[in-house]
């Protein structure tokens, strides 16, 4: 979770902020949260994918992504619960019809790999994986999440392959890229988009490249979390 001094989290509260009321708070599977919120735009309006920071204390952020983009002032997010941080105990607190502070800027989307594009990530990253799939159908998606989560999951996202997670972060994902990559089913992807947990991307990276399906100028990652490091 981002900490910053209270001078700098002051300054980004008046200079991007955004007063955000929540609408609705539902739990689409155990260990997650759907939580939607009404907000004013910035500009060019709240698209999906847009990369918001939620002020939890005058000095700490938690970043999300909107992946559900309603109207002009609607937006929705997608929570994973499995962190035990300052940023999860804050959101599970969270009630409807309490407002919050939004810190946005214009949307900057990632940069995409050619379509059709593999996606890869974990459980922290299933609001970015959403947002970013329903726009390229081809996509091939898989994401790796607690057991107890994946049953609800994939009667929400069938068209994405859902793993039980392991002890090990990744290691699931791993499994199923090294049966994708053996039998041919990743010979038609363009590009990767791999998200979620640092050293697993790197690994999957290497596996995608290392066996000439891709060049490493069409996998594009981004790390959400790292094993270590204090969790959101």
């Amino acid at each position: 979770m981002p900490t910053f001094p209270a001078l700098v989290g002051t300054l980004a509260q008046t200079l991007s902020g955004y007063s955000a009321h929540v609408l609705d708070i539902a739990a689409p599977a155990p260990g997650f949260l759907d939580i939607e919120f009404r907000a004013s735009p910035p500009t060019g309006g709240w698209q999906p994918g847009h990369e918001i920071q939620i002020m939890v204390t005058s000095t700490q952020a938690r970043r999300y992504t909107a992946y559900r983009v309603t109207g002009h002032d609607r937006l929705g997010i997608l929570v994973a619960l499995d962190a035990d941080g300052p940023g999860t105990a804050w959101v599970r607190r969270l009630r409807r019809g309490e407002d919050v502070t939004l810190v946005a800027t214009k949307h900057r989307p990632l940069r995409l790999p050619p379509a059709p594009r593999l996606i890869l990530g974990d459980g922290s990253a299933l609001g970015t994986i959403d947002a970013y799939a329903r726009a390229v159908p081809s996509s091939i998606v898989a994401l790796e999440t607690a057991p107890s989560s994946v049953a609800a999951l994939r009667e929400r996202w069938p068209q994405f392959q859902l793993l039980p997670g392991r002890t090990e972060p990744g290691t699931a994902i791993q499994a199923w890229l090294e049966e994708a990559v053996a039998d041919g089913r990743l010979n038609g992807i363009h590009g990767a988009l791999l998200l979620g947990h640092a050293g697993s991307l790197q690994q999957q990276r290497r596996m995608l490249v290392g066996h000439g399906l891709l060049d490493r100028r069409a996998v594009t990652t981004k790390p959400y979390w790292a094993t270590g490091r204090a969790g959101l």
